[in-house]
């Protein structure tokens, strides 16, 4: 059933005559001549059709509600599509397509907008995350790329981002800090791969470092090792950092005597230790260094006597207990799944920086004029990681035969994958002897013959390792 319309003796609507309008129990509508109605819903509503003819057919077109759309917007848009109709154009299906076209222009913007460089490498992290063993990776890329990628190409869309734009992003870092340039233009490179098995932009990588060089990018000096003491030296070292108070102290002399990360020794926790048939630490595979935690297996390490003194150590630092070696076990049953080397907060692991900071306050209580007394060959101080190597280098020079035990004390990935895929022992009765006669070297013990002799025939420090 068609809706009434009231005519109006061909006088045109005015604003009074509409706000005067009221509902009714069922639709009506008022013309304002030359085709331009308003419609008056029940529920109060109020909308403007404009009634045309197009080949040959009536059309009613929607114009809008008022008082949105006003009268004279009304008029306008009716003549308008009048105008349309006489040429023998659809001003609805005119209408339809330009609707149609914007929003299909509206989504094309969105996307850009969505596929920034900044967008797109969000989102290429939220994808690796699970793969990585530490929620701090995530947060380590993203602050990179926040300082060194984000404020040049941030902004563009992913499909823009060429090799001009990749330099422009590292050219500040790359020769300030190499490290940190080389680990930006990996990432950058990674977010691209990512765009470009998505489909957002073209499969060339232009944060491939060999292509950079060509377009202007040196190439920067390999990177140096980090510091390490000499092995000669530990001794003395270790005398001298039981003048340090604390948990980091202990927690590096930890590091020092299982030659394992500092990272791994500051997340370790009393529950993952063992004690039958000797003291094991276990560390889970989560926690150990690899691409992915699923590629990693526990990683035992057997504990010297030395080793187990420094737990017992720890505890009285934490508790204010007296604590000894033999009671180890009991205190490790009776703390659980608590850290052994908290931080003030207890719940929370030592910061990175904890054990660095102590050598660093060994090294400063000299005067200027004398040279770093825990130093690298080159002079540069020493540092926790650097640790790893000194019990890597003793090794070689006093037991070549267990160089291979010593890999895996240090939890080295075969550099063979195929033989590494097959050969999957972790040498732990080879180990046992390996550490115990390492923590005896670390604690002043007369070295054997293959020590001296390699070392100083007479028995002394080499000069520079004094």
């Amino acid at each position: 059933m068609k809706a009434p319309t009231m005519k109006r003796n061909g006088k045109a609507l005015d604003v009074k005559t509409l706000e005067a309008l009221k509902p009714r129990a069922t639709l009506y509508r008022v013309s304002d001549g030359d085709g331009l109605l308003l419609e008056v819903r029940p529920s109060g509503a109020k909308i403007w059709l404009c009634r045309l003819t197009v080949d040959g057919r009536r059309r009613d077109m929607g114009l809008g509600g008022y008082p949105v759309v006003t009268l004279a917007a009304a008029r306008a848009a009716a003549l308008a599509a009048r105008r349309l109709a006489r040429e023998g154009i659809d001003p609805v299906v005119k209408r339809n397509v330009e609707t149609a076209e914007r929003k299909t222009a509206q989504a094309a913007v969105a996307n850009a907008n969505a596929r920034t460089f900044k967008a797109v490498a969000e989102a290429c992290i939220k994808a690796q995350a699970p793969g990585w063993k530490h929620g701090r990776t995530a947060d380590i890329w993203r602050t990179s790329l926040e300082r060194h990628a984000f404020p040049t190409i941030g902004d563009l869309p992913v499909a823009a981002v060429d090799r001009a734009a990749v330099l422009r992003a590292v050219d500040d870092v790359w020769t300030s800090r190499p490290a940190t340039g080389r680990k930006v233009l990996r990432r950058i490179g990674t977010v691209l791969r990512y765009a470009a098995a998505h489909g957002w932009r073209a499969s060339d990588n232009p944060a491939d470092a060999r292509m950079l060089r060509h377009a202007g990018l040196s190439a920067l000096p390999g990177g140096r090792k980090q510091p390490s003491l000499h092995w000669q030296r530990v001794p003395a070292f270790l005398k001298a950092l039981d003048g340090m108070e604390g948990l980091a102290p202990l927690a590096l002399r930890f590091c020092l005597l299982t030659a394992l990360r500092s990272g791994e020794v500051r997340g370790a926790r009393w529950s993952e230790l063992s004690f039958d048939g000797g003291p094991v630490w276990t560390v889970p595979g989560e926690r150990m260094k690899a691409k992915r935690a699923a590629d990693v297996q526990p990683h035992r390490v057997p504990l010297s006597p030395a080793a187990v003194a420094v737990l017992a150590r720890a505890y009285a630092t934490m508790t204010g207990a007296t604590a000894t070696p033999e009671a180890v076990p009991q205190i490790a049953g009776l703390m659980g799944d608590a850290l052994i080397f908290p931080s003030a907060k207890r719940d929370t692991p030592l910061s990175d920086m904890a054990l660095s900071a102590v050598i660093r306050r060994m090294n400063a209580d000299r005067p200027k004029s004398v040279p770093l007394p825990w130093r690298d060959a080159d002079g540069r101080g020493a540092v926790p990681h650097g640790f790893r190597a000194t019990f890597r280098t003793w090794v070689d020079d006093t037991r070549p035969e267990d160089a291979e035990a010593a890999e895996k004390a240090l939890a080295h990935e075969d550099a063979n994958k195929v033989a590494g895929a097959y050969r999957r022992s972790d040498l732990f009765d080879r180990r046992v002897p390996l550490m115990n006669a390492w923590a005896e070297w670390c604690g002043g013990a007369v070295p054997d013959t293959a020590t001296r002799k390699a070392g100083d025939q007479s028995g002394r420090l080499a000069p520079g390792l004094r």
